[in-house]
Parts: C-alpha cells; sequence; structure tokens
C-alpha cells in the first residue's frame, strides 16, 4: 500500500533531442521535484556555457529596458488577464533558440519605440522653439518691424536671444549706454528665463559677441519665413505649432497602442523569460550516458508514479526508458538502479512499478552511499486548522523525509505555553478578535502573514483559558462590566488537581512556580517521546528503548525525587530508596549501548565497544546537566506571567491616581487604561511570542527534531500567458544525411544556373 506522502526516485534515460520536450512535459505534470546533481559538475557546465548564461541575463536586462521605454511595469503585466486560448505560442528546436527568437522579438519593440522616442524628442525640441519664436515675436511685434526694414538696418545689426532671469543685472551693466552702444528691451519668458531684443552697430560684432558669452546666452533666430515683407506671420508659427503638436500626440499614441495593443505578447515574453531562468537550472540536472543519451533523476509522490510513468511511456514511447526506487521512511534506502542496452521494444499498457518498468537483457548495477532519505523533498500535509503552525517549523527548517513533522504537537503546546505566560481574559479577546481580524483580512495573500495571524488567535483563546485559572481581567481580580461583576475570582478561584489553586499568581508564585516545572517537565518528555517515536518508525526500536525512554524515566524520577522527597540526601538514601528512580535509569543510559553492541543489534555493530561506552557515559552525564538547566528554562512562564500581571497592575494604580468626577476625567481614566493595555499587548506580548518560540526551538525540538529536510517544490513553468513548445528532430543516418547534401547541392546549382542565364539576357 502506497503511503501518502511517500516518494519514490525516477530514473529517465532520454534520446538527447527529446530533451527540451521532455522538461516541458515534466513541468505540464506539476508533481516532479528534480534531484540536483553534484554542484561540482554543474559549476564546470556553467562555466563552459557561460555565453548562454551571459545571454539569459541581457534578456532579463532588454526586457526591463523594453518596459521602461513603452512606461509599463512588470506588475502591469503580471495582473493582466487573459483567456487560455489567446495565450502567445513559442516554439523553438531549444533553448538557445528559443532565446534568440526572444532576443530578436524584444529588439523588434525596442528599436520601434526608441524610434518613436527619437521623433517625439526631436518634435518636442522643435515645438519649444516655435513657442520660443511666438513669445519673442510678440514681444517685438510694437516695433513694426519686417523683412525689409531688417535689412535695411545697414551700419546696425538687430538680434533676439533668452538668457536665465539671474542674469539680468549682469544684463543691464554689460549693456550700459555708457559701455556698450545699443538699445535693448527684456521680457519674461518663464519663471527662469527671460528674453531680449538687441539693436548695436555692425562693426561691434566681436566685442558684442565677448560681452554676451557672459552671461550664456542663447539666440532666437529672425526667420525670414517668419518674418516677411508684411510683417510677423504668426498665422504660419501657430500652424506649424499645431502641426509638431499633431504629430508628437499620433508617436505617443502609437507608442500607447504597441503597449496596449501588444500586452499580452509582453505578458507571454515576461513569463518566457521567468521560465527560462528556471528551465536552465533544469537543463544542467541532466547527465550524459551511451548512444547520446541523457539520464534525468526526479523525485514524484508515490501515489502518482504509476500515472506519471504511464504518461511519459505515452509520449516519448522507445525513446525513453524508465527505473524507480520506492523510498521507505522507515529504513534506509540507496541508490541502485538497473541499467539496460538497447531500447524498448514494446511498451505493455499496465506495466509492473514493483522495481524496473523494463524486462532485463544485460544488466549493470550502480551503487551510492548516499541514503536517499536524506535528499528525498519532504511534503507537510496537515489538518486546516494546524496548517499555521507550519510557519514556526519551518522557522527552525523542514522536517526531514524520516522523521515525525512537530506541527500537529506544536499547535497544542505553542498556545499554551504563550498562554501561560500572557494569561489575562481581556487581553485573551483582543488577541483573538486581532487574530481573526487579521487571517480573514490576509486570506487571499496567504503565505506567513495569515498564518501568523491565526496563530495570534489560537493564541489568544489559550490566553483568554488562562485567565481564568490566574483570575485576571484587564489586571482586576473579577470580571465587571458596567458596574455587574460577571465573576469575583477571589471568591471563586479555579481548583487544579495535585496543583491547588494558580489564582492571583502575584500572592501565589510556588503554586504557579510548581505548575510552571510541571509543565516543562511533560514538554521536554513529550519532545523525548516524539524522538523515541523516529526510532520506532526508523526500525530502531532498541534505540528508543536504550535512549529515549531512559532519559524519560531519568526526568520523570527526577522531578519525583525532588518533588516528593525535597532536598533531603538522607532521605534519598533511606527505605523506599527513592535514589533509585534516576540512579537506575542514569545507569541503565550509560550502559544500554554498548550491550546493544553484545547482543549483535546491527545498526550498532559499525561503533566500537569503547566508543559505545565513551558514549554513553558522556550522554548520560549531559543528560543529568541539561535536563537541570532545560527545567530551569520553564521558570520563564513564571517570570513573564508575574510580569505580565505586574505591568497590569501598575497602569490600573497610575490611572487610578486621577482624581475627580465628570466626564472629563472618566474620559481621560479610560484613554489611559486603552494607552496602557495596548503597551502592554504589543511589548509584552511580542516578548512572550518570542520566549515560546525560544523553548520550543532549544528546549523542546533540541531533543528530537533535525529540520534539515527539502520542501517539495514541484518543477513547474508558467503558463498563464504563454505556451512553450520545443520540437524534437529525429535523428538521422549517414546515408540520409549524404541524400540530403546531394540534393542540396543540386538545388543550389540550379539557382545558380537560372542567375547567370537571367544576367546573360539582360546585359546580352
Amino acid at each position: 500500500m502506497v503511503k501518502r506522502n511517500e516518494f519514490s526516485l525516477i530514473k529517465a534515460e532520454i534520446n538527447h533531442n527529446y530533451k527540451d520536450q521532455f522538461l516541458i512535459e515534466l513541468s505540464n505534470l506539476n508533481v516532479v521535484h528534480i534531484k540536483p546533481r553534484e554542484e561540482s559538475k554543474i559549476k564546470e557546465e556553467l562555466e563552459e556555457k557561460h555565453p548562454l548564461k551571459e545571454k539569459i541575463k541581457d534578456l532579463r536586462k532588454n526586457l526591463n529596458n523594453l518596459y521602461r521605454k513603452l512606461e509599463i511595469s512588470e506588475l502591469d503585466v503580471l495582473e493582466l488577464k487573459i483567456a487560455k486560448d489567446d495565450r502567445i505560442e513559442f516554439t523553438a528546436r531549444d533553448l538557445p533558440e528559443l532565446i534568440t527568437h526572444i532576443v530578436e522579438e524584444i529588439d523588434f519593440y525596442t528599436n520601434r519605440v526608441a524610434e518613436l522616442n527619437s521623433y517625439i524628442a526631436k518634435g518636442i525640441i522643435e515645438l519649444e522653439n516655435l513657442k520660443l519664436i511666438k513669445i519673442c515675436y510678440r514681444r517685438i511685434e510694437k516695433l513694426n518691424l519686417n523683412a525689409e526694414k531688417i535689412d535695411n538696418l545697414k551700419q546696425f545689426k538687430f538680434r533676439i536671444l533668452t538668457t536665465f532671469s539671474k542674469n539680468l543685472t549682469n544684463l543691464k551693466n554689460l549693456f550700459e549706454p555708457s559701455e556698450f552702444p545699443s538699445f535693448y528691451e527684456t521680457f519674461e519668458i518663464s519663471d527662469d528665463r527671460i528674453g531680449f531684443y538687441i539693436i548695436y552697430p555692425k562693426d561691434k560684432e566681436n566685442e558684442f559677441n565677448a560681452r554676451i558669452r557672459l552671461i550664456h546666452s542663447e539666440e532666437v533666430l529672425v526667420l525670414k519665413r517668419y518674418l516677411t515683407k508684411e510683417g510677423i506671420n504668426f498665422l504660419r508659427i501657430i500652424k506649424e505649432i499645431n502641426f509638431i503638436e499633431n504629430l508628437v500626440s499620433r508617436y505617443k499614441k502609437e507608442q500607447t497602442r504597441i503597449a496596449k495593443d501588444n500586452m499580452g505578447r509582453f505578458a507571454g515574453i515576461n513569463e518566457v523569460v521567468q521560465n527560462i531562468e528556471e528551465y536552465n537550472w533544469a537543463e544542467h540536472q541532466f547527465e550524459s550516458t551511451v548512444s547520446n543519451r541523457l539520464s534525468f533523476k526526479f523525485f514524484l509522490p508515490s501515489r502518482k508514479k504509476e500515472e506519471v510513468v504511464q504518461s511519459l511511456f505515452t509520449i516519448f514511447k522507445d525513446n525513453i526508458t524508465i527505473q524507480s526506487i520506492d523510498i521507505s521512511k522507515k529504513h534506509t534506502i540507496k541508490e541502485s538502479f538497473t541499467s539496460k542496452k538497447g531500447k524498448i521494444k514494446k511498451y505493455k499498457q499496465e506495466p509492473t512499478l514493483k522495481e524496473d518498468y523494463l524486462k532485463q537483457n544485460e544488466t549493470s548495477e550502480m551503487h551510492k552511499e548516499e541514503d536517499l532519505r536524506e535528499s528525498s523533498p519532504t511534503i507537510m500535509k496537515n489538518f486546516f486548522l494546524i496548517r499555521p503552525f507550519e510557519a514556526i517549523t519551518r522557522l527552525y527548517g523542514t522536517p526531514t523525509y524520516s522523521e515525525i513533522d512537530p506541527t500537529p504537537v506544536i499547535a497544542f503546546t505553542f498556545p499554551i505555553l504563550f498562554g501561560l505566560m500572557f494569561g489575562d481574559i481581556g487581553h485573551g479577546i483582543i488577541l483573538i478578535i486581532a487574530g481573526l481580524i487579521g487571517g480573514l483580512v490576509f486570506r487571499k495573500r496567504g503565505g506567513d502573514t495569515a498564518n501568523f495571524s491565526w496563530i495570534i488567535f489560537f493564541c489568544g483563546w489559550a490566553a483568554f483559558f488562562t485567565g481564568f485559572l490566574y483570575g485576571e481581567f484587564l489586571g482586576h481580580h473579577e470580571i465587571e462590566i458596567f458596574g455587574n461583576v460577571l465573576w469575583d475570582f477571589e471568591e471563586n478561584p479555579i481548583i487544579i488537581p495535585i496543583i491547588g489553586s494558580l489564582n492571583n499568581p502575584l500572592e501565589n508564585i510556588m503554586s504557579v512556580f510548581t505548575f510552571a516545572i510541571y509543565i516543562g517537565v511533560f514538554h521536554i518528555n513529550l519532545g523525548w517521546f516524539i524522538q523515541f517515536l523516529n526510532y520506532w518508525k526508523q526500525k530502531r526500536k532498541y534505540l528508543g528503548f536504550s535512549d529515549s525512554l531512559m532519559k524519560i524515566l531519568l526526568l520523570i524520577g527526577g522531578t519525583i525525587l525532588i518533588f516528593g522527597f525535597g532536598f533531603d540526601i538522607y532521605g534519598w538514601l533511606s527505605p523506599p530508596y527513592p535514589i533509585l528512580l534516576t540512579l537506575i535509569p542514569g545507569v541503565l543510559l550509560l550502559l544500554l549501548k554498548p550491550l546493544g553492541k553484545i547482543f549483535k543489534i546491527s545498526y550498532l555493530q559499525e561503533e566500537s565497544f569503547g566508543g559505545l561506552l565513551g558514549e554513553g557515559s558522556i550522554e548520560a552525564f549531559d543528560t543529568v546537566l541539561s535536563v537541570v538547566t532545560n527545567v530551569a528554562s520553564y521558570t520563564r512562564l513564571l517570570a513573564l506571567a508575574l510580569a505580565h500581571i505586574a505591568l497590569l497592575t501598575s497602569i490600573n494604580a497610575m490611572t487610578g491616581l486621577i482624581e475627580g468626577e465628570g466626564i472629563g476625567v472618566d474620559i481621560i481614566n479610560l484613554i489611559g487604561v486603552i494607552f496602557g493595555n495596548m503597551i502592554v499587548i504589543l511589548l509584552e506580548g511580542l516578548l512572550v511570542f518570542i520566549n515560546t518560540i525560544r523553548l520550543h526551538f532549544y528546549e523542546f525540538f533540541f531533543k528530537f527534531y533535525q529540520g534539515s529536510g527539502i520542501d517539495y517544490f514541484p518543477f513547474y513553468l508558467d503558463n498563464d500567458y504563454s505556451i512553450l513548445k520545443f520540437r524534437a528532430e529525429a535523428e538521422k543516418d549517414i546515408i540520409s544525411e549524404e541524400i540530403e547534401k546531394e540534393i542540396d547541392t543540386q538545388l543550389v546549382k540550379e539557382e545558380i544556373d537560372k542567375a547567370i542565364s537571367y544576367i546573360s539576357k539582360k546585359f546580352a
């Protein structure tokens, strides 16, 4: 029976001509997790194919450049919705050809847009010049100038110039009549520029030019097409302005049209560029074998194996061979494939998928020492109420393939420990409401933001119920609403069997301390119990008893010894000898591993007897020390609970210092209570949350959890806007190639003969 979360490793060998089509089909399946090759080999290949890598980088750069020119963002492209039938199809022989096609297409649009930008820039410059001419000519209109009058100025020269407004003072000094014989008049063009027309003697041309350079002015040409014999031709100026404005507008509309009409194509190109980056990595996971064949390894869920293999056989037929290994979580699985020479002669519709899909003629074994469970991906599948706590688990690390996912456990322990440090009915209600709002608002976005919102929601419930144990409601020991006391915790405290009442922790410190220690003991033992289950699941039952169970008994025995008999050493050594509660598990922890080697436990045979004895000694000593420090860490449950309650008490005391009557005093008190509680919830809540994580990571996970697994990440190429196809070319034998060469030669010769005949007739 195939288990839901177990994987199989597939090794496929395929003709190299079908490599690209094969990856596309794997992407369409959306269940394949590619097994990476050794990094050193991939690094060598990437260095060899450096030009292709650079082309991919340039592709992204060129596409971003096109977006900037069209004034569109990648977000605009990604927000586009198109029907499946309208997706853009991209077909190529291989990846280099696909990149070439995309580069050509991007270059086409980039050049077209660059051309339009050039026209627009030129048009804007001409437009600014014409508008400047119009302003300047309007100012000199009162002079009644025309082309004939300008020509009659034999000894004088008339010029129009512009400069910055800040140069006005310098202009006055330069052309003071006593310094330079001239007549000029200034006028405003814009906020920072002024214009002026000037008449000066022609024999002073060189001196004028020297002076005018000092104020960095620009000349407005007096053009005869605008200044005619009849005067200034404003009609022509206005017509030219309108013409250029319309021209620039058309160019801009053309740019907008290109962006709008081709948005679907740009989305497809953007998607293909993203896919190329992913595809390039996947392509380097192929390994060369013999006879132009490539091998490719990937993981997929075992329940999908038969469906996927049949699909690949249907598509690629005799061009593919497939082998598989089912990876059990319970015992070591080595990578060992049986390969076959030759091709598949016939594909059966219902192949047996036990060991191999092929009948063997000649076989060779390939063994690797790697345990496949170490490289197999992990699927974290939990009930929807538990699923948000996967975010906490992933902060530490993804579970390895063979270990138990701790998420269902921390879904209960995390809120409980949080609630014990943040116990207050009112604050619990606030967290419940805040978490619920956050979970609903961010549910579409998903991700860790939504997950942590739901974690806060569950932690709020834990704080709410713990508030009843502590008898705390917003820092008060009674629930009072509108003057009505609904519950007085001083008169009706909640009693816990064995522990007693935890009501009012500030005055009941020892009871809360004892309760915190019991919680710590339970939590640590829970971690060792999960370690025991991991050993059991991995078929290492002896280690489960000799290691995990002994540690559990040692901690339980120590707890009974301390809380039952105190620190009376004489009492420990007297009948009924309670010291044995810790001594016996400690000695067994020291000796059981070496004894396991004597008892021929298989997975202990590789270790030496002395090594196991030394390991047992160190582990026993370390366990005793760590138990003391680990249990002591749980006193933070008491410390933070007291701090939380003390802060609330302080806030209530400070608001009580405001004396007086009336609605104004009531409003001030209400604002003080709300603000004070907000500070406590934010600061104390963050501190409690961090310490809850710490207790799980360092005191709980450390006992049993590795968290060094690999997330299941199916290979998938996006196809919302594009369809990527690679056409496979069938291999040709030598005879076929020679025939095609002969045909090509004959065709070329015929074309040359036709050309010679045509030229001869034309020029005879």
